[in-house]
């Protein structure tokens, strides 16, 4: 298709609306955003502008305005600052992709139709809605974009990360059944060069769990405001060996490991697995394992059929 949209935002958004008498029904208002048969949209909240505003609001920009004069003049209706979600509305334009989630926390992938417009419901606390092309994806999508409904903020800009966009894109196109974007492919090198932290993590964590016999112990998975050094703790399912694991990965081709920052795992009788393309002072340990790129990348073609999408995804988006 020669007609195909090439550049694009992506924007994480909750589908979360306050209300004005208490919490909003968000049933109705996934049945209103992505369940009706004729209409969906992705909708930000603060309906009180057009209660609160003496002026009349039509438009977007109208809506904006209230908004904004009612944090300056009103905050304990409105609150003390602009919400991004509605500079993201502002800055949306027709085939600018958002991702959200229902209550069943499956993701689902929205194609902005167009601009952002005014719209006042005060049942469900809405004051400007974008009408979308919304796709249910499925539960399993990236560590990124996963990640990024853990954070309370309610819309989030995920466009300046080319990965993220290039699935987004192919995420659309495979769900909507039509090439509606263009896919560049993304990077230099091989897979694991261009694999996102999030999926490399996992991948190396399946290859523990399955090459070498050990289960994660879930309550020890690391997450992005941690300060600990390993990315999880493992247990040997082999009951007459009953061995403890951690592991750490680092992806790309420069980052550096030193063996010797894991040493008190060392002593207290773990095994260490490391994934980095270079680990430094590893004789210092005397339990450490260093998995090679070899290895994970014949794990990887060996075991394909059992990985999840959010890693297999991407092998079609890397340049080889």
């Amino acid at each position: 298709m020669d007609n195909m949209t090439e550049m694009c935002n992506v924007v994480r958004i909750h589908l979360k609306t306050g209300g004005a008498e208490g919490a909003v029904d968000r049933e109705k208002l996934m049945d209103f955003c992505l369940f009706s048969s004729e209409k969906q949209y992705v909708v930000v909240g603060w309906s009180c502008a057009y209660i609160n505003s003496e002026k009349v609001i039509s438009t977007f920009d109208d809506y904006y305005k209230a908004v904004q004069d009612g944090i300056r003049e009103q905050p304990t209706i409105f609150g003390k600052r602009m919400n991004a979600a509605i500079n993201r509305f502002a800055e949306t334009k027709e085939n600018d992709l958002f991702w959200t989630r229902d209550l069943e926390g499956n993701h689902w992938i929205c194609r902005a139709k167009g601009k952002a417009e005014a719209y006042f419901d005060e049942s469900l606390d809405i004051g400007a809605v974008v009408p979308v092309e919304a796709y249910k994806y499925g539960l399993e999508v990236p560590g990124q974009i996963s990640a990024s409904f853990s954070r309370r903020r309610v819309a989030e800009y995920l466009g300046d990360n080319d990965l993220i966009v290039a699935f987004s894109k192919q995420a659309f196109n495979k769900m909507s059944g039509r090439k509606q974007y263009k896919i560049s492919k993304i990077g230099n090198g091989d897979m694991l060069d261009n694999l996102p932290p999030f999926e490399l993590e996992e991948l190396v964590i399946s290859y523990i769990q399955i090459v070498k016999d050990y289960y994660v112990l879930s309550n020890s998975i690391a997450n992005n405001s941690t300060t600990i050094k390993i990315e999880c703790e493992f247990r040997s399912r082999d009951k007459n060996n009953p061995e403890r694991a951690v592991v750490q990965v680092k992806g790309g081709r420069t980052m550096i490991i030193d063996a010797e920052d894991y040493k008190t795992y060392d002593e207290d009788g773990y095994i260490v697995f490391f994934f980095a393309p270079h680990v430094l002072n590893i004789d210092k340990l005397r339990n450490a394992i260093c998995i090679t790129r070899e290895e994970l990348i014949d794990f990887y073609q060996e075991y394909k059929a059992v990985m999840p999408d959010s890693i297999t995804r991407w092998e079609e988006l890397i340049t080889e």
